[in-house]
């Protein structure tokens, strides 16, 4: 990994941990409401017993993604403290200058541009004119 990708990645990192948690309590909310659903149907329908096991393995289903929806919470959640600490206007700011400036360095590098700093090379194109007459 590169460091611009490894900035990019703190970058997203510090703007997107809040709406990856939010969208993890949305996925839990659905898993809860038809686990819900099911309960009531099971509470307000006469059932034969093949239909109970068909019920209660789609419970179990449900129950396994239920908890590893609830897995990926508790670490998102450590995840979000640390962001909370750290993500402020300045690092955010800081890692997006940072990005612009690798930029920049990098157009600059792709055509180089020197300035002479000294004469020198006047002395160089004098020559060429002495070999020349």
């Amino acid at each position: 990994m590169t460091v611009e990708e490894l900035m990019k990645y703190m970058l997203n990192l510090f703007n997107s941990t809040n709406n990856d948690l939010q969208n993890e309590y949305e996925k839990l909310s659905q898993k809860d409401m038809e686990l819900s659903d099911l309960d009531h149907y099971i509470e307000n329908h006469k059932l034969k017993a093949y239909e109970l096991a068909k019920i209660g393995k789609l419970r179990k289903i449900l129950r396994e993604e239920r908890r590893e929806i609830k897995d990926n919470i508790e670490i998102i959640e450590t995840i979000k403290k640390f962001t909370d600490k750290y993500n402020n206007k300045l690092i955010t700011g800081d890692i997006m200058q940072n990005l612009k400036e690798q930029e920049t360095i990098k157009k600059k590098q792709e055509n180089p541009i020197y300035k002479y700093r000294t004469n020198i090379l006047d002395r160089l194109e004098a020559k060429d004119e002495q070999i020349q007459k």
